[in-house]
């Protein structure tokens, strides 16, 4: 037997609901991410009702209360996604499978997406965050899944400016003596999409528990990673695919390595000189 999702249990019950109690479910299923990270008085604004009217629809539809109704929204959010990851993907571009001008409006969109989610990011907190990463001895990426191209672009471009940048692989015997080495004067970079890997959230809760500071990147207010950070970047897009989701993440790994930048540029352009003239020494003697 299917088991009952709380989309179910409100669509059950949703005729027995006042007029009022109506407009709060509707709001809930067309809205289900903003519950999970919302007072009730802010979701019975935004529905146009009442803080007690939500509590009082949580109580009609048989729940304990508002936190059950948040609690029960956000396994729904994750459990239940309506298309996979690729199939959002392919679905978006079907528009320009037949556009003459697919080059130029295909990268538009790329480019917005990129520019509202630049300016979703809070200043304050990038400031912070990339003084954070200049400032730290050893710097510890991961990402697992869709999550670990990012964070292999990452390593190699934090690799070339500056020391003690290492790639946590999650799957090696050597996970648990990198873990043991990690100490409070690293930063861990966790990059942790839909469908957001057990392996990286682990790791960042294990760390995080040790007053290790932890650098998210992800794409959800209600991503698991979001319980076990200092410092959360939250990539949101209307969308549920990933794979749409990498421009966007690439350019803001991008601009993170910058900010990390500007608080010495003349050591990291040194490092950068460093690594490019033992580049090409070491290539001209392999090839010679």
């Amino acid at each position: 037997m299917k088991e009952q999702t709380i989309k179910d249990r409100i669509e059950l019950y949703f005729n027995e609901l006042s007029k009022a109690q109506q407009k709060v479910a509707n709001f809930v299923l067309k809205n289900p991410t903003f519950i999970g990270v919302h007072s009730a008085a802010e979701v019975g604004d935004k529905a146009g009702t009442s803080e007690t009217t939500v509590i009082r629809f949580c109580y009609a539809i048989g729940l304990e209360g508002y936190t059950q109704l948040q609690k029960e929204i956000t396994l729904f959010v994750f459990n239940h996604t309506s298309e996979s990851t690729l199939g959002n993907y392919v679905s978006s571009k079907k528009e320009l499978f037949n556009d003459q001008c697919l080059v130029e409006k295909g990268m538009n969109k790329d480019s917005s997406k990129i520019i509202r989610i630049a300016k979703q990011i809070d200043k304050k907190l990038f400031n912070d965050a990339t003084h954070k990463l200049h400032e730290a001895k050893n710097i510890y990426i991961v990402g697992a899944g869709a999550s670990e191209f990012g964070a292999q672009w990452l390593h190699f471009t934090m690799n070339i400016l500056r020391p003690n940048v290492r790639l946590i692989q999650t799957q090696t015997a050597e996970l648990i003596r990198t873990l043991q080495e990690i100490d409070e004067q690293a930063v861990v970079i966790v990059i942790s999409l839909h469908r957001y890997f057990k392996e990286p959230i682990q790791i960042a809760k294990a760390l995080h528990e040790r007053g290790i500071t932890i650098l998210a990147v992800t794409d959800s207010k209600l991503a698991p990673i979001n319980n076990y950070c200092s410092y959360a970047f939250i990539l949101e897009q209307p969308e549920l695919s990933t794979i749409d989701l990498m421009p966007s993440l690439i350019s803001f790994l991008n601009i993170l390595v910058t900010g990390m930048m500007t608080f010495d540029p003349v050591y990291y352009n040194n490092q950068r000189v460093k690594y490019d003239d033992f580049q090409y020494s070491f290539i001209s003697d392999r090839w010679s």
